[in-house]
């Protein structure tokens, strides 16, 4: 993942955890499909029921007609929402993501015995408490290690061979 310290180049990516993001993502579409699938059927049930149990052929005309009108209807809206959900999806695991890969990045710095980089988080992101803690731990191990400026990018003390 390159220098944990530099992390403007993955804020202009919308997919910063693939996993993490599109496993959201697909679990929300599944949930999503199932409740989907549920309220369509119940759309086209009582259409369906006419068709299936009526011989009745003016019973019948009614009863088809409505179950094209739901036909054309139900499926385009329901492949546009699925879409706008998947991509609605990406864009909230995004403000996640991101945070959480700011924050994996300065735990690592601290377990080298680094000085961690400064967690700045956009501010659609989630977890603006969290990283002000991280920040506040960052200092207080700075301060035991007898750093006292801060340095932004977790770059290791000049003459440091580590």
């Amino acid at each position: 993942m390159g220098n944990l310290g530099t992390f403007e180049h993955h804020r202009r990516k919308r997919i910063v955890d693939p996993g993490f993001q599109v496993g959201l993502a697909v679990r929300l579409l599944l949930v999503l499909t199932a409740l989907f699938a549920t309220g369509i059927a119940l759309a086209f049930a009582p259409s369906a029921y006419v068709l299936a149990t009526t011989n009745d052929l003016k019973s019948l005309e009614p009863a088809a007609a409505e179950f094209l009108v739901l036909h054309n209807r139900l499926w385009p809206a329901a492949l546009l929402s699925f879409a706008g959900i998947f991509v609605y999806a990406i864009l909230i695991s995004h403000r996640i993501a991101g945070p959480v890969y700011r924050i994996d990045a300065v735990l690592r710095a601290l377990i080298d015995d680094r000085d961690p980089p400064v967690v700045k988080f956009r501010d659609a992101d989630y977890f603006h408490p969290t990283a002000t803690l991280l920040g506040e731990l960052s200092e207080k191990m700075r301060a035991s290690r007898g750093n006292t400026a801060p340095r932004p990018g977790g770059d290791p003390p000049p003459g440091d061979a580590t």
